[in-house]
């Protein structure tokens, strides 16, 4: 376009540069670029003068500490090939790395596919930030089969394990205690109560490996479930009260929302359907027998004089297998758009 204002009217290029929003320096710039043979817009940053081996940078890149958003180490190695790379570029082949390890950690993960409605439970505490600046804590339990979310405990302070043992009787009372419940090793979750109440309702825990979320991780999508309703709609609550039934106007909703996993149907559907779960108290107390002699034997096996919390889960997974409850399911291959 400049090159046709300048042939056809003649115009000077100080005035072509304000017809086209550019200053005149950048203008004539631009001119002396295009006339040498290179682009007219060039990379912004340092020019990079020594060579670059590819390869080798890459082996470097792989070698670092990649986690789910972030890549420790970045910084150090920067630091080390500065003169020859822009961060930009650098983070792009960082990203690129993360993404392929990433995706490759998925596909070694194994998935447990529960059977039967009201056969466990997973519990855990999350805290979302209002628009006001408090926070809302959140004790969220969902059935693992069919993805019901039970009514959560909301209140403006992390609820004690009193609370939570309450919150559960209430609930069994209400629903029917499972066979199992996961939990993570929170203080709260894992109180005398708690313990006595699980207990009293012959209800069999299983303790999360310690910072090992994706072990329970359906709850913990659960929880940015709530985060995600709460955050659409928490304008409409004027006070703490009204927070609190906005929660369980919450698990509601997501009750009644068809999900892919479940074939079109509904959580609440699923969870109350024929196949749920029942056991006598007989049952549950032959079952967690079963499941204490294995894992005493596993834990003798090992050395160990009291029962280990890995001893009592492969118990309880040896269980669940030979009576067809789960199905442990490997992820595969993800395709790079859905990583």
């Amino acid at each position: 376009m400049i090159a046709v204002l300048k042939k056809r009217f003649c115009m000077p290029y100080r005035s072509i540069a304000d017809q086209v929003g550019l200053s005149y320096a950048t203008l004539m710039r631009w001119k002396r670029r295009i006339a040498d043979g290179q682009p007219a817009v060039q990379r912004p940053g340092p020019k990079k003068v020594k060579p670059l081996d590819i390869e080798q940078l890459k082996r470097k890149i792989s070698a670092l500490d990649h986690g789910s958003k972030r890549s420790r180490g970045t910084g150090r190695l920067y630091g080390a090939v500065a003169e020859q790379i822009s961060r930009r570029d650098l983070n792009r082949l960082i990203i690129q790395a993360r993404r392929e390890s990433n995706r490759q950690r998925a596909a070694g993960l194994c998935r447990v596919r529960w059977l039967r409605p009201n056969l466990a439970w997973a519990m855990d505490d999350c805290r979302k930030t209002l628009i006001g600046g408090g926070r809302l804590h959140l004790h969220n339990l969902s059935d693992l089969c069919s993805r019901y979310k039970l009514p959560p405990m909301a209140s403006d302070y992390l609820p004690c394990g009193e609370e939570v043992a309450g919150h559960l009787v209430r609930l069994f009372s209400r629903f029917g205690p499972p066979l199992f419940c996961k939990r993570d090793n929170g203080g709260n979750l894992n109180h005398a109560a708690v313990n006595r109440a699980l207990s009293e309702a012959m209800v069999i825990p299983i303790n999360s490996p310690v910072y090992t979320a994706p072990y329970n991780g359906a709850i913990e999508h659960t929880q940015g479930e709530f985060k995600d309703y709460l955050k659409r709609w928490q304008w409409k609550a004027k006070s703490l009260r009204q927070l609190v039934l906005l929660a369980e106007t919450a698990a509601h909703d997501i009750n009644h929302r068809p999900r892919r996993c479940l074939k079109g149907q509904t959580a609440c559907r699923t969870y109350y359907g024929n196949d749920r779960l029942a056991y006598p108290k007989r049952k549950r107390k032959a079952v967690y027998r079963w499941i204490q002699d294995l894992a005493e034997r596993i834990s003798i096996g090992l050395g160990k004089d009291v029962i280990t919390h890995t001893a009592w889960r492969i118990a309880a997974k040896q269980w669940l297998l030979e009576n067809g409850l789960i199905q442990i399911v490997k992820a595969g291959k993800v395709l790079p758009n859905l990583s």
